[in-house]
Order: C-alpha cells, then structure tokens, then sequence
C-alpha cells in the first residue's frame, strides 16, 4: 500500500485567532487524525508551572500518516520543551512571535492503518500562568479552541498548600482534593472549551492609596471646586484615613462618585493629598445601589460622545447578541489591542462608532466604549469604570488609559444585573489574555477611582488634578497592605428643636449628621422618634405605644460627608399641655431633647413666639400706616357736597 506523506498541525490554545483550532495542509481532511490528551499543570512554590501533555494520535485512513505535529500556544512563552515517544526523545524546536509560542515536534514512528495510536508526551514549563499579586496567587490558562479531532481532554492542576485556600475558581473543577501538600483539580474538555480556567488562592486583596489632587479657580470671584475621591462599590470597600486640607463636604453623585468639595477664593490654588486603604473582591460582595429606576434605566441606555448606540452597525450587532456576555465575546473577539497606540504621546480617545472600521487599533478606550455602546444599544444599562489595575505582565494584561501622561490607569466597563447590581467585566483583559475569562469573575487587583454613566467624559478620576506644567509628574501611588486598618463609622449627630412648642402649630426639627470617620455609613436608618408630636399632614397612627418614629433611609454616607433634614411635626389639638422626648438615631448612635408642648392661649410665655407676635403686629401696623398715608396722597381735597 502507498503512503501519502502528511504534516499534521494542532492549535490548542485560543489566544489571538479565533478560528477552527486544525490547521492542515491542503492534502490533509479534517478527521483523518484524533488526539486524546491528558495535561498535568504543576504549579511551583514560585508560580513557575511544568506542563506534561500526555498525547495519544489516532490514525483514521489507510493511506496517510503524520510526521509533524504543532502546538500554537497564544500570549505563553516556554522553555525547556521535550518530547518523547516508546522510542525515545523526539525532534522539537520552539518559537515566540506575535504573542504566540509554536511548539514544532517530529515524530520518531510513523502510525500507519486505521486506528493505530501512537502515544506521545510533551513537557515544557512556563511562567505566564500562576503569579502572585500582593496576598492573591492567580492561575490563568486560556481557554482551548474547539476543534472536532480532540475526543478527549482531562487537564489536573496541582497547586501548592501554601498559596492558600482557594477564594474563586472560574469554572468549577470537576473534583478537587489534597494530597500532601499539593491541592488537585481536574477539568473536562468542555469546561476548558468554555472558558478556560481562572482561579484565585487567598483570603484577601488589600491596596493602600496615596493620591495627589491639584485645583485652582482662575476666575474673579469664589468658586467651589470637586475632586474625586476612590468610592465604595460593590467590589470594595475603602478606609480613607486622611484628606489634607480636609473638604468643606463630600457629595455622592448619581453614578455613586465621591466628590469632594473645596471653596476657593478668586485666583487661589490647592494642593490635596487623599490616603487610604481599599480592600477589592473578585465578584459582587455586596450590592449598596437601590434597584434602578424606569428613569435610571433610561439614563443609562442613552447615546453619548463615544458611545454611539444609533450607530447602524451597533444597532444591528446589538440585536443580534442581546445579552452581556455574548456581547462581552464579541468584543474580546473582534477588537485586537494595538501595543503601538501606547507609544504614542498621548492616546487619543476614539469611541465605539470608530472602533468599528479600524478594530485592529484599540487600546482599552475602545473596548470599553464599544461594550457599552452595544449594551445600552440592547437596553442593557452600562456605563465605564476609570482606575488602577495591577498587572505583573502588561503583555498580558495592559493598561493604556494615559492621564497627562504622568499616571497609567485603566479603563473596563460595568453592566447592570437586578440581582447583582453593577457587575464589572474587563474585555480587554479577556482579549490580550488569549480568552481567559474576566466576564465571570474580574480578579482582586481591580481599583475603582470614578464611575461614569451619567455621562461619559466626566467626572475625572485621580490622577487627572494636576498643575499644567508638572503633567508629566506621577500622582497615583498604590501599594500592597497587608491589612485593613480598623475602619471608624461613628456619626455626628446635632438636633436642633424649640424648647417649647404650641399645641397644633407646626414645628421645625433640624437634623445634621456627619460621617467623622473613615469608612462609608451604608443604607442606615435615620431615625426620629417622639411620643406626642406628629408629622405635619399626617394621619398615621402613633408606630408603637411609646409614640411616632419617623425614619428615613441614608444610602450612603461618605467620610467627611455631612448631610441635613428638617421634619416639621405638631401636636394633635389646640389646648394640650404636656412634655416629649425627641430621639434622633443613626447608624448606633443617638441623641435627644426634651421638648414643652404648651395650649396655643400660652403664645406669649413663649420668647421666641411673643418676639415673633410682636414683629407681625408692627408689621401690620406700619402697613395700616403707609396704606393710609397713601391713600391721603392720591385723594388730597376730597370732594365737598354743594348745598341744595
């Protein structure tokens, strides 16, 4: 019988490419060959990986065999590539270019007739798949592209003890158990076809910030002035120790931003340095955002500049994908990261619309934008996340959103989930990591610095606030912690009432509250209670037999946040004398004031009251006065009846 000499080429990593994972030559048909593999991934104390790849070829002809076989492994680099077969080591030869590593190997045996086998191994070691981020070891391998001819997969990943406890995993391993001091997972073929695998060991991420503002008022009359402080979120919590010179008061946006205000004088500049610690999760810990509004989701399915969901080509694509994570797909799959624009003295924005007909030359801007362009286009609320994001490989992971190019941040989108509120996803990452997943879980080194969904190109995040000519100069300073210092939340609270209140006339009660610590006060109550008076207009029953409590729901209070309410309440009828208890509560703190409830025939024994009875009588009788005088003036000979 006639042999057909044949190459056979297999893709097994997807990282850049996304087309079908054979590549052959053109003699060669798809399912003339199978391969089973059963892959080990032994993870060193030092995050250096050994990879052995137990590879069995199965012939399916009768007249072709395989002398070559290629591994393509996408944003991987190798070293120490062997191959052995039953006759002994195997031909191989290696090379690293346009981010992908091929692992060329000739084959010693030539596997003749149908279903004859010829098993292989393959070992190599590589240092882009376990790294360790502050207190978080991550392990990442890109997912596999499908291809008809692998019938089997099994990879066992075998991880050290002394990383930790596992924290995430995307996805779950089919099995896992300890063996000495190693921890064992295995995978199936079509979990690794999915997604790929993503896991996270450790208890916790902590970052501790340093961050340098400047602001100034060029204009000839005072003005106040905002920076923007790191915001808790779903994804972290924040300890700001100190903000030197310390905010007049730090609002809360519509989009959950913590701005800090800052009066200044005609012509003044300020020179601000906010320091702190943020703890950051992989996924939604929390949800601290009230559920969306018909009106916000409105809002946040609107066009902007740079995203451009009236778009023809937006709209239809949105159409077709609809949900997040299709659309998350799309966008890790179609745009391609440009490393060139990062050359570049300053990287211009480009938008959706534009990301669309030059795909090729996108930095993480583009992927953002074009995410939430297609999310709002599907009416999927979206809006862009602006911060830092650790990265030990930035070919892997980059970050390209250049700040007067003193300061590297990043940019990732968010989209909203009613159940999980804002969840972030990062397609750039998902791309330039050669498919790993970051639509499941984002990692631990994620730092939210501003949110914007309100609009697109406002407000600016940190790194933003500087002199124009000290652009270059960097004012974005994170470091790992170890631990979260302590975090305080005690409120300030004043009431401010009448010592003595009139029976059935309404009263003002002035409540302030100030967040003197260093952490966020989150959905608290606050509260005032009162055994006789009632709020004004109401017709609700006492709430309890001690009385009336009235509350009111504090979404979030920054530190140096201060926030005030007035409530104005009133005993029933006109004669009653009696005394109350005014109770303000709030966040576990407390404080009250004894009030007199006096018949409203008492007005003049009350100071206040008499004082203001006295100003409306001179009121009215100055306006009797005048009135008189005028109308004299117009009228001065009045008209005297003629005798009959």
């Amino acid at each position: 019988m006639r042999y057909l000499l044949k190459s056979l080429f297999i893709l097994i990593f997807l990282l850049i490419t996304h087309h079908s994972s054979l590549i052959t030559r053109d003699v060669v048909a798809q399912g003339e060959f199978e391969t089973a593999y059963k892959v080990s991934y032994l993870v060193k104390d030092d995050g250096k990986t050994d990879i052995t790849q137990n590879i069995t070829l199965k012939n399916k002809t009768n007249d072709s065999y395989a002398d070559k076989f290629e591994l393509k492994i996408g944003s991987t680099q190798v070293e120490n590539v062997k191959a052995q077969d039953k006759e002994g080591p195997m031909e191989t030869t290696s090379k690293f270019d346009d981010n992908v590593t091929t692992i060329s190997v000739r084959f010693n045996a030539r596997v003749i007739g149908i279903d004859k086998t010829l098993p292989w191994t393959l070992t190599y070691t590589t240092s882009d798949l376990a790294s360790k981020a502050g207190q978080i070891w991550d392990i990442s391998i890109p997912r596999l592209a499908k291809n008809p001819d692998i019938t089997a997969y099994e990879a066992k990943i075998l991880i050290p003890y002394s990383f930790g406890e596992l924290s995430t995993t995307v996805p779950a391993p089919k099995s896992s158990n300890r063996t000495g001091l190693q921890q064992e997972f295995t995978f199936d073929k079509d979990q690794l076809f999915q997604s790929g695998i993503a896991m996270s060991f450790g208890k916790k991420q902590i970052f501790a910030f340093k961050l340098n503002y400047h602001i100034e008022n060029n204009n000839l009359t005072a003005q106040l002035a905002t920076i923007t402080l790191p915001p808790d979120n779903n994804y972290q919590k924040v300890v700001l120790e100190k903000v030197e010179p310390p905010p007049s008061n730090v609002k809360v946006d519509k989009d959950g931003n913590f701005l800090a205000q800052y009066k200044l004088a005609p012509k003044e500049q300020k020179d601000i340095t906010a320091s702190g610690y943020v703890e950051v999760f992989s996924k939604p810990f929390r949800n601290i955002f009230s559920r969306l509004t018909s009106e916000e989701r409105q809002l946040y399915t609107q066009p902007q500049i740079y995203w451009e969901t009236d778009n023809a080509f937006i709209r239809d694509k949105a159409q077709e994908l609809k949900t997040p994570e299709k659309i998350y797909n799309f966008v890790a799959d179609f745009l391609k990261y440009s490393n060139e624009r990062l050359n570049l003295d300053k990287i211009e924005r480009k938008g959706a619309a534009s990301s669309i007909t030059s795909p090729k030359d996108s930095v993480c801007t583009e992927f953002t934008d074009l995410f939430i362009a297609l999310a709002r286009a599907a009416s999927i609320p979206a809006r862009e996340v602006e911060g830092y994001a650790y990265t030990q490989n930035e070919r892997l992971k980059p970050l390209s959103l250049s700040l007067n190019k003193g300061d590297i941040l990043h940019a990732w989108p968010e989209y909203w989930d009613d159940n999980l509120g804002w969840v972030q996803v990062d397609p750039t990452w998902g791309s330039t990591s050669g498919g790993l997943d970051f639509f499941n879980k984002l990692d631990f080194n994620h730092i939210t610095f501003v949110q914007r969904g309100v609009s697109s190109t406002s407000p600016y995040p940190a790194g933003a606030y500087k002199k124009k000519n000290q652009l270059e100069q960097k004012s974005v300073f994170v470091e790992f912690a170890k631990d979260l210092p302590e975090p305080t939340s005690t409120p300030q609270l004043t009431l401010n009432a009448q010592e003595k209140i009139l029976s059935g006339i309404p009263t003002r009660i002035l409540i302030g509250i100030k967040n003197v610590g260093s952490t966020s006060i989150i959905n608290q109550d606050l509260k005032l209670t009162a055994s006789k008076l009632e709020k004004v207009g109401s017709l609700q029953k006492p709430s309890s037999e001690s009385g009336y409590t009235f509350s009111q729901t504090i979404p979030i209070l920054p530190p140096y946040s201060q926030e005030n309410f007035t409530f104005r309440l009133q005993s029933a009828g006109l004669f009653k004398t009696a005394t109350d208890m005014l109770i303000i509560s709030y966040a576990g703190s407390e404080i009250s004031r004894p009030v007199t409830i006096l018949p409203i025939f008492k007005l003049v024994l009350i100071r206040e009251s008499a004082l203001s009875v006295i100003i409306a009588i001179l009121i009215i009788g100055a306006g009797l006065y005048l009135y008189k005088k005028i109308k004299k003036r117009k009228n001065p000979h009045p008209m005297i009846k003629s005798p009959l």
